[in-house]
């Protein structure tokens, strides 16, 4: 099947959007900080963060509450890596994301305080605050940056080439072939920017143990990326085979135009 300008324009349209949405999503997804209890909690089912975590607190407070630095690290470590231990970690976990993908240089510090709810004891609450060794990661820091831009520019892109396949006053098959390209192509960016991208290239790039907060992040959200692009290949690919067939149609029942040949016989 032959594609005319329009077909383009829209095909064009329909990259640039997916690109755009999957960049949005990504950023705002898993490298946009943010004081929740259920990202919290999400983060800290990582293992290597919530041993670092632990030791952190065990260290600052073992001492204070006399108990042995074993038995006060398993009651920690319950504590941050249950459900409830969601409310206690947010600001904490919202601080060092925000320091993992460089939005600020400020140590990230467990104030007395919030220690209190972390080892249930209020004799922790007027020690020192101490400080989580939390680095920024470079790759995380880029990507960051880059990807506002990448889903204004192509936002942007998409918008021109929309207008243009309008414009050119396309036949309604191409508008039809139009959008399931782009329900298509929003299929493959969701899957792309918000499981293969965080999930596993990033950490094959970076194996710093802040790094999990990204993955951890998107694995929250596994069941409605799949369930969204399950619904957008089923749809794109409804409305693309209903187009193609109506296009066929047109064709098998257009009258051919038969010209009719006249043989000038003469007798000399």
């Amino acid at each position: 099947m032959q594609r005319n300008l329009a077909g383009v324009f829209f095909l064009v349209a329909g990259v640039m959007v997916s690109l755009a949405l999957g960049a949005w999503w990504l950023q705002r997804n898993a490298l946009t900080p943010e004081s929740s209890s259920g990202r919290a909690a999400a983060v800290m089912q990582d293992d290597q963060i919530r041993a670092e975590v632990t030791a952190v607190v065990t260290a600052a407070t073992a001492l204070t509450l006399d108990r042995p630095p074993g038995e006060l690290a398993t009651f920690i470590d319950q504590v941050i890596g249950s459900r409830a231990g969601g409310s206690v970690m947010a600001d904490i976990v919202a601080d060092a994301h925000g320091r993992a993908i460089g939005n600020h240089d400020d140590p990230v510090r467990i104030t007395g305080n919030q220690m209190v709810e972390i080892v249930r004891n209020q004799a922790v609450g007027d020690l020192s605050p101490v400080t989580l060794p939390v680095a920024e990661i470079t790759p995380l820091r880029f990507l960051a940056n880059v990807l506002g831009w990448v889903a204004a520019i192509s936002l942007v892109l998409g918008a021109v080439g929309f207008l243009l396949g309008v414009i050119v006053r396309p036949e309604r098959g191409e508008v039809a072939r139009g959008f399931a390209e782009l329900c298509l192509a929003l299929a493959v960016s969701l899957v792309v920017f918000g499981l293969l991208v965080p999930i596993l290239l990033l950490p094959a790039i970076n194996d710093s143990t802040w790094m999990s907060v990204v993955p951890r992040l998107s694995m929250r959200t596994l069941p409605f990326v799949l369930g969204t692009a399950v619904v957008l290949v089923a749809v794109g690919l409804l409305v693309l085979l209903r187009s193609l067939n109506t296009g066929k149609r047109k064709q098998w029942s257009t009258p051919l135009s038969v010209g009719r040949y006249r043989e000038d016989r003469s007798w000399s």
